[in-house]
């Protein structure tokens, strides 16, 4: 929940839960920043260790920045579905919000489809084919939705914390012309 408050032509948003998604991405970053800096380093026998470890890491970070978007909807009457569509798109056309709430459901669910698993279900299907972001295939697909995100293969959740803002910013202006 945010409360909205008016200085002249601005629009500021009081928001206690961003404050928190900020705070827990921190020491997720600072993490990832040190598996980056040892995979470096490391010979290919250790790299993918260390890049499980890392997608690990960002799958929880969209944990909590999806979690901050129920936060967010908790008192909007508009269903998640429609408000998802809100806010920037990616390079590639695609709505943010959407794309960190599947990533989120991404990493939530993949330990679900096992490798003899003959066929996804349709939905676990689109799941996967929107984290892929146009792309066929992905060894670690957070990590590469997350560089994706950040415009670079710099690894940080906090780069997506503006598209966030936005995101709350396109929502509440939304519902203050239609709900």
């Amino acid at each position: 929940m945010f409360v909205v408050s008016k200085k002249g032509n601005e629009i500021e948003f009081a928001d206690v839960e961003f404050s928190y998604v900020a705070e827990v991405l921190k020491p997720i970053d600072t993490s990832l920043s040190e598996l980056n800096h040892e995979i470096s380093k490391s010979d290919v026998w250790d790299v993918s260790c260390l890049c499980d470890k890392g997608e690990y890491l960002i799958g929880l970070g969209f944990c909590i920045m999806q979690r901050y978007m129920f936060d967010v909807l908790r008192d909007v009457d508009l269903k998640p579905v429609e408000a998802r569509k809100l806010g920037p798109c990616s390079s590639l056309g695609e709505p943010v919000a959407e794309l960190i709430h599947t990533a989120a459901n991404y990493w939530k669910h993949e330990p679900e489809w096992h490798i003899w698993l003959e066929k996804l279900s349709k939905q676990s299907q689109e799941t996967v084919d929107k984290v892929l972001h146009h792309r066929d295939s992905a060894q670690y697909p957070l990590s590469d939705l997350l560089a994706d995100l950040n415009g670079s293969s710099d690894l940080t959740l906090i780069g997506c914390l503006p598209y966030l803002i936005d995101w709350r910013r396109a929502l509440f202006e939304y519902t203050k012309k239609n709900v």
